[in-house]
C-alpha cells in the first residue's frame, strides 16, 4: 500500500554552477540565473505492507517530519542559503535529491519506506525521486 502527502511552500532561489563565470551562467540558465520565486508542491509517497489501528502512518506524524525536515528549513527562503544547499545549483531535480536525502531514514521506525518524493516548481514542472531509482 502507499500513501502520499501534499505540501506546499514559497522559496526563492538563482541557478547559479560556481564551476562557471556569470556570463556563462546567464547563456545557461537565462533568467533563472538571477532570483527568483517559486510556489513549489511537494508530494511525499510512502509505501509500507501492514496496517496499525487501520493506518499505514499515522498523517500526524508524517506531517511532523515533512514539516520538521523540509518546510520549515524551505518555506520563505532563499534556498541557496539553506546551509546544506549552498554551493548546489537549486535546480528542481537537486532540491528532489536532496529532500530524498532528507527523508529516507525518517520513517524506518514506523515500519515503513519511502517511496518517492516529487518536487513541482510552479504547475507545470516537476522531478521525482523514487526508490527505482536506486535499483541495480
Amino acid at each position: 500500500m502507499k500513501i502520499t502527502a501534499r505540501y506546499t511552500f514559497d522559496a526563492a532561489h538563482r541557478l547559479y554552477d560556481s564551476a562557471l563565470g556569470s556570463e556563462e551562467n546567464d547563456r545557461l540558465y537565462g533568467p533563472c540565473s538571477r532570483i527568483h520565486g517559486h510556489t513549489y508542491r511537494l508530494e511525499v509517497s510512502l509505501r509500507g505492507d501492514s496496517l496499525v489501528h487501520g493506518m499505514l502512518i499515522d498523517f500526524g506524524r508524517v506531517d511532523a517530519v515533512v514539516n520538521e525536515r523540509i518546510i520549515d528549513r524551505l518555506d520563505h527562503r532563499v534556498i541557496n542559503e539553506v546551509a546544506e544547499l549552498t554551493g548546489n545549483t537549486t535546480t528542481a531535480e537537486d532540491i528532489a535529491q536532496w529532500i530524498w536525502s532528507e527523508l529516507d531514514s525518517a520513517f524506518t521506525e514506523d515500519d515503513v519506506t519511502l517511496y518517492e518524493v516529487t518536487l513541482y516548481e510552479g504547475d507545470r514542472f516537476s522531478a521525482t525521486v523514487s526508490r527505482d531509482d536506486f535499483r541495480d
